[in-house]
Parts: structure tokens; C-alpha cells; sequence
């Protein structure tokens, strides 16, 4: 039986690799930069430096993407403790009681806390992963064209069924996603859907898709802030100079390290676990992390007045989603936030298909991925500890000065891809119109899932159907392949079921 740990060494040589670790330093300073600025996460970051991947290796490249993911969830944290401003979603229960810990004068001990507990949940995820990554390539051993076929369907239905609010727009979401993958070339002969238009028949590029829909949005958020004369991101009522002021109690040490500890854990555990299911994301695991600290906790009448572990806890959780979540991405080719979605369209640019096989297939690459995720979390610790200074003001930036240098980063993507000014058209008319799905409540995962899995599910459905002779009760009757459909079946009516009951 194939071993992961045979790819320990080969993979422990690539994350050491000395462009890769300066790759990773710098992905861990973008990050958190980017994580920093109100609205604009791991999400956004990726989308922005994804053309920065074309010339990268595939190990490089992912671990380049990860570590600006773990920044980002981390820089969250330091607007939300600094000026009561939550740089992402998941960093509103930091702020419960980082705010109030700054207020009280110990602004440094309370993202030194942030900082420390994030680490300590990042590495506790990649551990566990390093350790089961023999049994899911083990997994990957049992699956051909049929099952991998339907391991894309169950990955659009999970995505379908759980994102968002209403059912029914992310299953448009996908299908749009799916529809717009068939754009050009078609694997069975001819082209479809290029109305006569050459440049369309290539299709449209994984990377304007990834920059239109999850970084035009916010980018054309920020240019109407600043047509409005909005100040975009920041505190207008704090001078920047009270903002990190220390009492003579502001610090951390050992022992507080060792009293975060237990909460930590406790936090990464939870992470972990809710990472690893399609969906949920950083925010619910923070949630979650806090709320089961605050019924365990002794101090549980003192949560909201600047509280360690109610800091270290759901931060914790908030990183290790990162490892988490990459097991169903890897492994079925789920994301379950649009970052991590992002980063399956890394691998698939690098000609390196999603799925259980790739466990088994995929050299040290898999190993690399938790090992780099260990290495980014030792950048973070570092980053995090010495950059607090360096990295406040970025959250002071006005939306007249940040959304052209945005737009900017975005245009030169999409010309870069290709040098074709067709792809920059293409990015502003996809832009615009994820920006109107957007507003009508679709959210641009499920697209973004239905793009990149669309080519996959495609492929091995032709694979399939080539090896059982072009019987399709044959190709998808396999014990494992059926076993998938019918659990893809069960998620549709159960969600369909669901969305009825709401309603009713």
C-alpha cells in the first residue's frame, strides 16, 4: 500500500527550498496586509495574486497561495483589536474581547494572544493532517473515471446545498459555473457557445473568472466609497496615535503562553473538524470555538470584557480551518470557502486535477501542502510578533487612494495572462455581472466550484464512458460511483426539503 510518509523528505526538501521559504514569508506579509483592510480577506488576496502564480512550480505556487490565505486570516484580527473594525468575518469574535483588552491599555498582549493562538491551531490542523494523509491516498487507490465523475457531482451538491442562505441560487450558481466551463473547444468535437467569436474559443480563462467574481465586486465597492467621498476603510474617530498605547501591564510571557494553551487546543480541535466539512468556513468555526469556550470557561460572566481565552480560542479555530479545509479541496475537489477555491484553480492552471487519486498520484506534493502549512505558520508567528507597528496604518487607507491601486492590480491580472486587452473586456463584463449576482443574493462559490469542476466531471465522464463502451448504466452503476450519486440525490431533496420548510 502506497505510503505518505515515503514523500516526507522529498516534500520536507521542497518547503525548505530557499525560494519557496522567502515565497512564504512574503505570501504570510501580503496576507496579512490584505487581511487587514475591512472586506477585503483571503478571498480577495488570492484573487489579486493569482497571475503572480503563472510562472511559478506547482509546490511553489500552492504554498505561496496558502501562506497569503494563514495571513490573511490571521491580519484579520488586527484592525478588529485596533479600531473595533473586523478586517474579516471570522475576526467578529476577536474583537468580543480583543477590543475591550486594547481599550484597557494591553493592546500589544491582546494580538500577541491573537497572533500566538492562531499559530498554535494552524500547526495542531497540519499535524493531524500530515498523520492521516496515508489512509485518504490509500482511499484514492479505490477510485477510476466513474468515481471521480461523481465525486464532482457530490462536490457541486454539498457546495449547492450548504452555501449560502437559499438552496435554489446556489444551485444556479454552480449551473452558471458549469455552463460558462463549456465555453470554446469541446472535449467530444466542436465548440459550443462562441457565438462565431474567436477569442472565445479557448474559453474563458480560470483566472478572469477567479478575479471577476470573488475581487471585481469589492473592488467596484471601493470605487463607489470613494466616488462618494466615503473614507473607505479606518476609525475616523481615533487618532492612529492612541491606538497602540500600553498600560505597564501590556505583555505576554511564558506562563500566559501556557495558561492560552488548553483554550487553543480546544479551539484548533474544533477547527479542524469544522474545516474539514464543505461549507461552514473560518466564520462558523470562530463562532462555535468561542461560544463552547464560553460555556466551559470559569470566567464565562467576564467574555466581553477582555478575556484571554476568548481571544486564543476562536482564533485558533479561525486558522486551523486553513489544514482543514484543505482535506475535502484536495481529496474531492469540495472547497468549502471561495479562498480555498481559488486555490483548486491553482492547481487545476498547473495541469494537477483534484481528487482522491491525487493522494496517491501525487508525489510529494500533497505532503508539501501540510508541510509548507506548517512552515507558514512558523512565518506567521514571526511576522505577526515583530510587524504589529508596520502593519497598522494599512488599515487608515482611504477608498480614493485603495480602490484604483485594486483595479490596477486587477486590469494588469487579466492582461497578463495572455497579454490580450479581449481578457481585460472579458474581466470587467464578468465583473460586473458577478457583482449584480452578488447583490441578488448568489454567492460566486458556487460558480467559481461549477467552473473548475466542470472540465473534471466532463473528462471523466468521456474516460468512463470510453472503458464501459459507451454503456452509461454501466460506467455510473459501479458500487462506489452509485453509492455517490445516490448520496448527491439525498443532498438535493434533503436541501430542497429544507428550503420548503423555511418557506412554509
Amino acid at each position: 500500500m502506497f505510503d505518505a510518509f515515503q514523500q516526507f523528505m522529498p516534500a520536507l526538501f521542497l518547503v525548505g527550498d530557499p525560494l519557496n521559504i522567502v515565497l512564504i514569508v512574503l505570501g504570510v506579509f501580503i496576507g496579512t496586509a490584505f487581511g487587514i483592510l475591512p472586506g477585503f480577506g483571503g478571498s480577495q488576496a488570492l484573487a489579486l495574486m493569482f497571475p503572480f502564480t503563472f510562472f511559478m512550480e506547482p509546490a511553489s505556487a500552492i504554498m505561496f497561495m496558502l501562506s497569503i490565505y494563514s495571513g490573511a486570516e490571521y491580519g484579520g484580527s488586527i484592525p478588529a483589536i485596533l479600531i473595533k473594525t473586523p478586517g474579516t468575518s471570522a475576526a467578529i469574535m476577536t474583537l468580543l474581547d480583543g477590543s475591550p483588552m486594547a481599550r484597557k491599555g494591553r493592546p500589544r498582549r491582546a494580538l500577541q494572544i491573537s497572533n500566538v493562538s492562531g499559530v498554535i491551531g494552524g500547526l495542531l490542523s497540519s499535524v493531524i493532517f500530515i498523520f492521516s494523509a496515508s489512509g485518504l491516498a490509500w482511499v484514492g487507490l479505490q477510485f477510476g473515471p466513474s468515481e471521480l465523475f461523481a465525486v464532482g457531482i457530490v462536490g457541486l451538491t454539498i457546495v449547492g446545498g450548504f452555501v449560502g442562505g437559499e438552496p435554489i441560487k446556489a444551485f444556479i450558481g454552480c449551473t452558471l459555473g458549469l455552463l460558462l466551463s463549456t465555453v470554446g473547444d469541446s472535449t467530444f468535437g466542436g465548440t459550443r457557445l462562441t457565438f462565431d467569436f474567436p477569442f472565445l474559443y479557448d474559453g474563458v480563462p480560470l483566472i478572469v473568472m477567479i478575479m471577476a467574481f470573488l475581487a471585481a465586486p469589492e473592488g467596484f465597492r471601493l470605487m463607489l466609497a470613494a466616488l462618494s467621498g466615503g473614507r473607505g476603510y479606518g476609525a475616523p474617530n481615533q487618532p492612529q496615535g492612541t491606538l497602540i498605547a500600553s498600560s505597564a501591564e501590556d505583555g505576554f510571557g511564558f506562563r500566559d503562553f501556557i495558561k492560552i494553551l488548553p483554550a487553543s487546543i480546544r479551539g484548533g480541535l474544533i477547527g479542524t473538524a469544522i474545516g474539514a466539512l464543505p461549507g461552514p468556513g473560518p466564520t462558523v468555526a470562530a463562532v462555535v470555538a468561542y461560544n463552547e469556550e464560553k460555556r466551559w470557561s470559569k470566567d464565562r460572566d467576564r467574555f466581553g470584557q477582555g478575556v484571554d481565552d476568548a481571544i486564543a480560542a476562536p482564533e485558533s479555530s479561525n486558522n486551523a480551518v486553513v489544514a482543514g479545509a484543505m482535506v475535502p479541496a484536495l481529496a474531492l475537489g469540495v472547497p468549502g470557502t471561495g479562498a480555498i477555491a481559488i486555490l483548486l484553480g491553482v492547481l487545476v492552471s498547473k495541469g494537477i486535477v483534484p481528487g482522491p487519486t491525487l493522494f496517491s498520484e501525487g508525489g510529494p506534493l500533497v505532503m508539501s501542502v501540510f508541510l509548507g502549512l506548517v512552515a507558514c505558520n512558523i512565518a506567521l508567528l514571526l511576522v505577526g510578533w515583530f510587524g504589529i507597528r508596520f502593519f497598522v496604518p494599512i488599515a487608515y487607507v482611504p477608498a480614493k487612494l485603495l480602490a484604483p491601486f485594486i483595479f490596477v492590480l486587477l486590469v494588469v491580472g487579466a492582461y497578463a495572462y495572455d497579454n490580450s486587452v479581449t481578457h481585460v473586456v472579458m474581466f470587467l463584463v464578468i465583473g460586473v455581472f458577478a457583482y449584480v449576482l452578488e447583490k441578488i443574493g448568489v454567492s460566486p462559490l458556487p460558480v467559481i466550484l461549477g467552473f473548475v469542476m466542470g472540465p473534471i466531471i466532463e473528462t471523466n465522464l468521456g474516460r468512463a464512458l470510453i472503458i464501459n463502451r459507451g454503456d452509461i448504466v454501466a460506467a455510473l452503476s459501479h458500487p462506489i460511483a452509485a453509492g455517490l450519486l445516490l448520496l448527491a440525490l439525498a443532498i438535493i431533496v434533503g436541501s430542497t426539503v429544507s428550503m420548503v420548510r423555511k418557506k412554509a
